[in-house]
């Protein structure tokens, strides 16, 4: 399916991620990027329909549970247009039981994989659904005629200034003519100039090819990529709203640190900001508005559509290159179990202390206010009615009276 990489088989292949919990949706993402798959994502059905019409995948990965349209009717939309009918569709839920899965395969699907899932198994799963996927692909080029079917190449091509002032007005008018949206993000590598003084000679070359090279491959075929200035590129996204541009861009940033940079032998600390924009009626022919847009949202730091992502300490390069990327993945996963569980029962134990002192608070409080009550109740003067007088004391009276010259009768 692809060559092999590292002494592992990389996974030269389209896949449609489908979800619409983008925690989910980055972490296969970022999985089967590493396997060396090109991604796209979709929030929901209609949007994933929406994708597969301007590109076919090889593969889809699908929640069953989403707003508009769930898993199981796209599987059933797909399935009903001959043109789709060698993708794999892999149903993914928390779901449990045989009804489910009966269910699932009905529908069309190739796999039912429940949630929470192994990073072996569904790489297991994807690894034959792909082989399968060859060999439906054969079947429908001699069944049609044709003589290839689109697939993902292994990167993006990356054009400079000019290219960009020549191919976006290209972008807007097709997007206005199809009345599809059109959306880009300006990235840029932010420490550059820090991190390019402590680089011995050519380093800095190094680290912007290394960049680079990581960019393109993280990127949809389809997507265009521009070097507009060192270190800032311009990602231009056609079919993309802004939100999924915004999607598209924090995902991108985050694959890109997953792994240091390693430049002369140290594993370096990257830090990428990203500002977005989206197509507007308002808009020149050109797109000059539409990359200010983007550029301003980069620079403001208290605009929504800006975003930093700092790349971890610097790591040492033995430690870079040991074990595969499922094992990485699963000890990433297991260490986030564990931070989650630490973190749970630390938040059960503040609980549990906010509860006693608060019932020690009430406690002091309640006996403060019964020695009170058992004040009043042996008559206060406060509490005695009114119009009722206490009467003084008989010594107090008789001095009173002996100094006006009174006398007490008896």
């Amino acid at each position: 399916m692809g060559a092999s990489k590292g002494g592992a088989s990389s996974l030269r292949a389209h896949v449609l991620i489908v979800d619409d919990s983008y925690m989910v949706a980055e972490m296969l993402s970022n999985f089967l990027g590493k396997q060396g798959c090109s991604i796209s994502y979709a929030l929901d059905g209609l949007s994933a329909l929406e994708q597969i019409r301007r590109r076919i995948p090889d593969l889809i990965i699908a929640d069953w549970v989403m707003p508009n349209l769930n898993g199981l009717d796209l599987c059933r939309q797909l399935r009903q247009s001959p043109e789709y009918a060698w993708v794999y569709y892999i149903l993914m839920t928390a779901r449990e039981g045989n009804d489910s899965m009966e269910r699932a395969l009905e529908a069309g699907a190739d796999e039912f994989l429940s949630k929470p899932f192994q990073a072996a198994e569904l790489l297991t799963r994807v690894r034959a659904g792909l082989r399968i996927v060859e060999s439906r692909r054969q079947q429908y080029l001699l069944q049609t005629g044709q003589k290839q079917v689109s697939s993902p190449s292994g990167s993006v091509a990356l054009g400079n200034r000019q290219d960009l002032v020549t191919r976006l007005p290209l972008r807007v008018a097709q997007a206005r003519a199809q009345s599809d949206p059109l959306s880009l993000f300006v990235l840029r590598l932010a420490n550059l100039s820090a991190l390019g003084q402590g680089l011995e000679a050519g380093g800095r070359a190094a680290l912007l090819k290394l960049f680079t090279d990581r960019l393109a491959h993280n990127l949809r075929e389809g997507d265009d990529l521009f070097c507009y200035d060192e270190g800032q590129f311009i990602v231009v996204l056609p079919g993309s709203t802004l939100a999924a541009a915004q999607i598209a861009a924090e995902r991108c940033c985050q694959r890109l640190i997953q792994d240091p940079f390693v430049v002369n032998g140290r594993a370096l600390p990257v830090q990428l900001q990203f500002g977005a924009a989206t197509l507007t009626d308002k808009d020149d022919p050109k797109g000059v508005a539409l990359v200010r847009r983007a550029a301003q949202a980069l620079r403001d730091s208290k605009n929504v559509h800006t975003s930093v992502v700092t790349a971890p300490h610097p790591i040492p390069v033995s430690d870079c290159s040991s074990g595969t990327a499922s094992s990485e993945l699963l000890k990433r996963l297991q260490h986030l179990e564990k931070e989650n569980a630490e973190l749970r029962q630390e938040l059960e134990t503040r609980l549990r202390q906010l509860e006693e002192l608060r019932q020690h608070n009430q406690d002091i409080s309640q006996g403060v206010r019964e020695p009170r009550a058992e004040r009043f109740e042996a008559g206060s003067p406060s509490q005695q009615p009114l119009g009722i007088r206490r009467r003084k004391p008989r010594r107090r009276l008789k001095r009173q009276l002996g100094r006006g010259g009174w006398r007490l009768r008896r």
